[in-house]
């Protein structure tokens, strides 16, 4: 789909918000795994979740992506992006101040309750984020030329992926070590990820609020969603990322699994997660460049098809000697596989919505994933007593197992995918060891 890209902004302005943007993925992935992840998994896990909560911590937050279609309604209308992304992400980031009070406020309070609050109160911020995440990302299209998004996204991932396995694994011993202090450990990590939240935002500030483009000057709101459902490519595209994201039926329940059920140290589960964040961020460079040159459709399909029989390493998985032994190796490649399917996705839903009513299909399409998969996670969190009901021991592992349906899935989606300008992806599987042993070869010739 052709793009008319925005001429007018200089090209000093161009490279500063590439620069301002590297250091917020360094400093979002800090308020990410301060906040996110295995520790409020732990944190629930600490105010008295069970198996269905710790589902619905996942579901609910996803539901109210449907504040992405005001948010893109206010972008069309002319509103500022960056005030937007600024607003917004300050009120997601102040609002952890809620749940650190939470546990003092509601100290007598049933578990049931507190874990009531906290879904209420993850789900509001999690609103604020899709409305920041809305506007950024349509505001970083028009910010970043189309001819070198793939790199920039490769890179993006590096930098969020060095802070991100460094914290995870700092963060995890030092919570191991707090542990005895109980709820306050957490509380204070989460204080930790709101300073550096804060810096992201303020980042933000310094970076060219760009127009946006318009086919018309009072764009019809319905007319633009209409045109969003006919816009075939991205589609096709809708459906792979729905499918691929159907696996967030086992999502929450691998730290659930290992953190409760195997009693594994929060310094093992971050180890364990920062190695593939290891490959992930050492990879991400490669695979930009690799989209840029060869497209994203044969890296979907290749990357889907290695990840989609990953679960059944599970069934060996009975001790943590054995998931360390085995797990580690599985990570890194896993790291890889991820960086290649996130970069290629995310080039390629710019390459197929068009900057004039941007804002508007990036939120359909987001919306439009996100409520269908939201159910998914409360589903896995039930599974365990379904299966157990009609005669079958299971435990969260099944939920694991459950996963590959949707991710063997995938791969039919992904050969869906139409690229006209893409290899074929048993053609890149035999060029990507040249590549990663030769990287210079990727770079474009004089």
């Amino acid at each position: 789909m052709d793009e008319t890209e925005n001429q007018t902004l200089p090209l000093h302005k161009v490279e500063q918000a590439v620069r301002l943007s590297y250091a917020q993925a360094m400093l979002g992935s800090i308020f990410a795994a301060s906040t996110g992840g295995m520790f409020l998994i732990g944190y629930a896990l600490k105010l008295g979740a069970n198996n269905v909560q710790i589902g619905m911590l996942s579901t609910l937050p996803m539901l109210v992506i449907v504040v992405q279609l005001y948010s893109s309604m206010l972008v069309e209308r002319g509103i500022s992006r960056r005030k937007m992304t600024i607003v917004a992400g300050a009120l997601n980031v102040f609002g952890w101040g809620m749940i650190i009070s939470l546990p003092y406020v509601m100290a007598h309070a049933s578990a049931n309750l507190r874990i009531t609050v906290l879904l209420a109160l993850i789900s509001l911020l999690t609103s604020f984020a899709y409305v920041s995440g809305n506007a950024r990302a349509s505001w970083i299209g028009d910010l970043i030329p189309a001819e070198t998004r793939g790199a920039f996204f490769g890179k993006m991932t590096m930098y969020a992926g060095i802070i991100g396995a460094i914290f995870a694994v700092v963060e995890g011993h030092l919570l191991d070590d707090l542990k005895l202090q109980g709820i306050s450990a957490f509380n204070w990590l989460f204080a930790i990820g709101m300073v550096f939240g804060l810096l992201n935002i303020i980042l933000f500030f310094p970076q060219a609020d760009v127009p946006v483009a318009r086919d018309e000057e009072n764009p019809r709101f319905l007319s633009m969603i209409r045109a969003t459902f006919t816009n075939r490519p991205l589609m096709t595209v809708m459906i792979y990322a729905l499918v691929w994201s159907m696996q967030a039926i086992a999502g929450p329940f691998y730290a659930t699994y290992l953190l409760r059920d195997m009693k594994m140290p929060f310094l093992g589960f971050g180890i364990l997660t920062g190695l593939s964040t290891v490959t992930l961020l050492i990879s991400s460079p490669f695979w930009g460049r690799i989209v840029d040159k060869y497209g994203t459709r044969p890296v979907l399909i290749a990357g889907t098809m290695v990840a989609a029989p990953m679960p059944l390493i599970w069934i060996w998985l009975h001790d943590l000697r054995t998931i360390y032994a085995v797990l580690v190796p599985v990570n890194l490649l896993m790291g890889f596989v991820a960086a290649g399917i996130g970069i290629g996705l995310n080039t390629l839903v710019y390459k197929v919505t068009p900057n004039a009513g941007r804002s508007v299909q990036f939120a359909v399409y987001s919306v439009t994933i996100l409520l269908l998969v939201s159910p998914m996670p409360t589903i896995g969190g039930y599974l365990p007593d379904w299966l157990k009901a009609v005669g079958i021991h299971a435990d969260l592992r099944c939920t694991f197992f459950a996963s590959m349906i949707f991710l063997f899935g995938a791969v039919f989606a992904a050969r869906a995918v139409r690229e006209p300008d893409s290899i074929g992806a048993v053609e890149l599987v035999r060029s990507l060891p040249e590549h990663i042993m030769k990287p210079a070869t990727l770079e474009p010739e004089e």
